[in-house]
């Protein structure tokens, strides 16, 4: 452990500092890493620390917390990993927020820049349980990493798939990364360090608070590339996530769910407001190196690069017609598209839907789609 900013973030860390604003305004002194702990507190004022914080920070250096924490990560076979080593995740670097360093433990962390992060419902039903094991299976099957929260329910299920599958899966934990939160999932846990890692910014020995969950989900956004939201109520902290990727922008898909079961009333909701349907496994990872690479987010601008003669050529009638309006009147909804055809909205969205994973489409706003250039 010889990054010399180890010792200052680990400071913040362990007194609830958890975003990395607060050490970009120190940087901003030119000052280097040692400096911040041995100005104390007249420098740590300069910064915009608030006094009541200056004070938890000059007793906690005084009490020796930071050393005891690094003598229990080195026990516990844990690495601390700042925002300044090279083996961060850049990813993680696009949030605002970012975490200031990240507790890791297990044996591999995200070797990888492909991955998936999947989410949903604590109390899932045995169809999204389903949904969320085979996603993660499949991503294993495909050299996919899958991030995920390692909670009960569809968290579960996907780093399990993953696992199954010969994978590699990360867990974000809401508490410590060793803390065994909730108790039953040791046994997965343990596959997990062992298949992969997992990670928390919280320190070591931090339990479930509730407040912690909300707020781990945007690392889980930041790790991957996009989300999927296998089954989520309307309120629930797969929704937040869904959110927190669509204002990043990542990629937010979804699993369709039965209309007359809460547990999929968020996820479907997320298909209506312009996330992508999942409709097909197959489908869903063979466009993770084709057009998710260029489409943007709702609401995003328009990809470069051309448009592949390849695929246009392949068109059917119905979707040559349909490219042909998108192409003459720009965004247009379903029901537009629909009006516009003489089709039903039915088999517009079919054939959109299917257009947009051959990378033809994407969605430009919620329920908008648009050629791709």
């Amino acid at each position: 452990m010889n990054d010399p900013s180890l010792r200052p973030l680990m400071l913040l860390n362990l007194c609830q500092y958890y975003d990395i604003r607060i050490w970009q305004r120190f940087e901003e002194t030119g000052l280097p890493p040692e400096a911040f702990i041995d100005g104390g507190a007249a420098l740590w004022e300069r910064t915009g620390i608030t006094e009541r914080c200056r004070g938890i920070m000059s007793r906690s250096m005084s009490s020796g917390l930071v050393d005891r924490e690094l003598d229990s990560c080195r026990e516990l076979g844990v690495r601390a990993i700042t925002c300044r080593n090279a083996l961060y995740p850049s990813s993680l670097l696009e949030l605002q927020d970012a975490p200031l360093l990240l507790y890791v433990r297990g044996g591999v962390f995200l070797q990888t820049a492909k991955t998936v992060g999947v989410v949903g419902t604590r109390r899932c039903s045995a169809y999204g349980s389903n949904a969320a094991r085979n996603i993660g299976r499949g991503a294993a099957e495909r050299g996919l990493c899958v991030v995920s929260g390692g909670a009960k329910g569809i968290d579960g299920a996907a780093h399990g798939g993953c696992i199954e599958g010969g994978g590699v899966t990360a867990a974000v934990l809401g508490t410590g990364v060793n803390v065994v939160y909730p108790s039953e999932h040791g046994p997965l846990f343990e596959r997990i360090m062992e298949r992969g890692a997992l990670c928390s910014e919280y320190p070591l020995g931090s339990g479930g608070e509730a407040w912690r969950f909300p707020r781990r989900n945007r690392i889980i956004v930041g790790l991957a590339s996009r989300i999927v939201v296998a089954e989520a109520p309307l309120k629930s902290g797969a929704m937040i996530t869904a959110s927190l990727a669509a204002n990043a922008g990542r990629e937010v898909w979804a699993v369709p769910g039965r209309i007359d079961d809460d547990r999929c009333g968020g996820s479907n909701r997320l298909i209506f407001d312009g996330a992508m349907p999942l409709i097909d496994i197959e489908a869903f990872f063979g466009d993770v190196e084709g057009s998710a690479a260029q489409r943007p987010a709702s609401g995003g601008t328009a990809p470069p690069g051309a448009q592949s003669a390849a695929k246009r050529a392949s068109l059917s009638a119905a979707e040559s017609l349909l490219m042909a309006l998108l192409a003459n009147q720009g965004d247009r909804t379903i029901d537009n598209l629909a009006d516009e055809a003489k089709m039903s909205a039915a088999e517009v969205f079919k054939i959109m839907s299917v257009m947009s994973l051959r990378g033809l489409v994407y969605l430009s706003g919620p329920g908008r789609y648009r050629i791709v250039d």
